[in-house]
């Protein structure tokens, strides 16, 4: 049986940030039955480390994103600032998907996942924002 692999020094070795972090709440309904902006917290994300998504990684993304430019990211546990839950969000109940901005462009995570056994690590893929659809 061989180890796991310590990915968390990775990270430190090919460190691409600080990258900012926009993270927000879900829309919230008001009385008019409209949705109100979600509040957002930028925060910054350092060490993190960045490569374009490719073969099986693509496989994760929802099937209309496969198109559009994938990366995946890999932070570790110490990477988030105090007061900030640890881990890449994603759209599910209760959360609206972080986005993290690298090389100057947005990326939305699709996938979150933790390797605590592979040196407290965790690995998102995120894909482009459409600038179309942007406010």
């Amino acid at each position: 049986m061989s180890l796991p692999i310590d990915v968390g020094s990775v990270v430190v070795d090919c460190n691409v940030g600080p990258l900012t972090v926009t993270r927000r709440t879900v829309p919230v309904q008001n009385s008019y039955g409209g949705f109100d902006p979600a509040a957002s917290v930028l925060f910054l994300l350092a060490p993190v480390a960045a490569h374009v998504a490719t073969g099986r990684d693509l496989e994760q993304v929802p099937e209309a994103d496969r198109n559009r430019e994938t990366v995946q990211f890999y932070a570790r546990d110490a990477s988030w600032p105090a007061g900030q839950s640890i881990g890449f969000r994603v759209a599910d109940q209760g959360h609206a998907p972080d986005v993290i901005t690298y090389n100057g462009r947005d990326y939305r995570f699709t996938t979150s996942q933790n390797y605590s056994t592979q040196g407290a690590v965790w690995c998102g893929l995120a894909t482009l924002v459409d600038l179309q659809a942007k406010p």
